[in-house]
């Protein structure tokens, strides 16, 4: 399977089914709730979490095996990552709808697979390096963009096509780099496939 890397899609695609209209207020909203979490120091936690991850899977991996791991506990994993991709729409301004049990615009699909060990879990502190550079490269662009198209909801409650995108594939990059820092699959994170249009969906809230 690995031998088709060019040839085959990422293991992990994100889609959002945008919003066609962003009502003003949604941009006041996610002001507040991104000050807020910057309150409370959103860069440490990210580091503990980089550096903390990799060991609990590789404690789970010495306790179950790489097989019972992604047969038991990856799938709930992933249902956490796509509540978190959920919200990280909405404050992105992608959609409008807050992450619910119930679904949402924001679709993260992970084809589980790999096999995990100990070192190998392990190893992904290192190997991780490389894909969380391209993450903070382009999560330090997607903030003047957030704000040029803040500036654009407010102006005419749209947000220009090639902004969504850039903050849609920032989004998607972010995710392939976490579930191959929780070995949930092998394929190394990239830009590949991350440029596509994407459905704007007719809204009135």
């Amino acid at each position: 399977m690995h031998s088709h890397w060019g040839m085959s899609l990422h293991p992990v695609q994100l889609t959002v089914e945008r919003a066609a209209r962003i009502p003003r207020i949604h941009v006041v909203i996610r002001l507040v709730l991104l000050l807020a979490l910057g309150t409370i120091g959103c860069s440490s936690i990210y580091w503990f979490l980089y550096l903390a991850l990799p060991a609990l899977v590789a404690a789970l991996v010495t306790q179950k095996g790489g097989p019972r791991y992604l047969s038991e506990n990856a799938p709930r994993v992933v249902r956490v990552l796509r509540w978190f991709a959920s919200a990280y729409g909405y404050l992105w301004l992608l959609t409008n709808e807050l992450p619910t049990s119930e679904g949402s615009h924001v679709d993260l699909q992970i084809a589980i697979g790999g096999a995990p060990t100990v070192a190998s879990s392990l190893l992904r502190l290192l190997t991780s390096l490389p894909a969380l550079l391209l993450v903070a490269v382009l999560s330090l662009a997607a903030a003047p963009v957030w704000l040029v198209a803040a500036a654009f909801v407010l102006a005419a409650e749209r947000m220009p096509t090639m902004l969504a995108d850039f903050l849609t594939l920032t989004l998607r990059v972010q995710f392939r780099m976490i579930a191959y820092h929780l070995s949930l699959v092998e394929r190394y994170p990239s830009l590949e496939g991350s440029v596509a249009a994407e459905p704007e969906r007719s809204t009135s809230s």
